[in-house]
C-alpha cells in the first residue's frame, strides 16, 4: 500500500466510455493513474510525444553543426570567431527552452 495514498479508486464504465478513456490515457503519454489525477486535480493535459522526438534531433544537429563548422575553419572557410558562437547561440537557446517545457510538463 503506498501510504501517501492510500484510497483505492474503483468504478464502473461503458465499453464506449473505456475506448474513449484509453484513448486520452494514450494520447496523453501518462499512466491512467498519472492521467485521471490530472484530470481532478485541473492539471493541464498535454501530449509531449512530438517534444520528446525533436530533443535526439536537436542534439544530433547540434553534433552535425559542430563537426561542419570544424571542418570548414580546418580548411579556412569562415570565421569561427565571429559565427560559430552565435550559431551555437541559437541552438543552446532552443535547446533550453525545450528543457524548461518538458521539465514544467513533469
Amino acid at each position: 500500500m503506498n501510504k501517501s495514498r492510500p484510497k483505492q479508486l474503483s468504478f464502473r464504465v461503458s465499453e464506449k466510455e473505456w475506448e474513449l478513456l484509453q484513448q486520452k490515457i494514450s494520447e496523453s503519454g501518462k499512466t491512467q493513474q498519472d492521467f485521471i489525477l490530472s484530470c481532478v486535480l485541473g492539471k493541464e493535459i498535454t501530449n509531449t510525444d512530438g517534444i520528446k522526438e525533436i530533443v535526439p534531433e536537436l542534439k544530433r544537429q547540434g553534433a552535425n553543426l559542430n563537426q561542419l563548422v570544424k571542418k570548414l575553419n580546418e580548411r579556412g572557410f569562415i570565421d569561427y570567431k565571429k559565427e560559430l558562437p552565435e550559431t551555437l547561440g541559437e541552438v543552446r537557446a532552443v535547446w533550453q527552452l525545450l528543457r524548461q517545457y518538458l521539465q514544467k510538463l513533469e
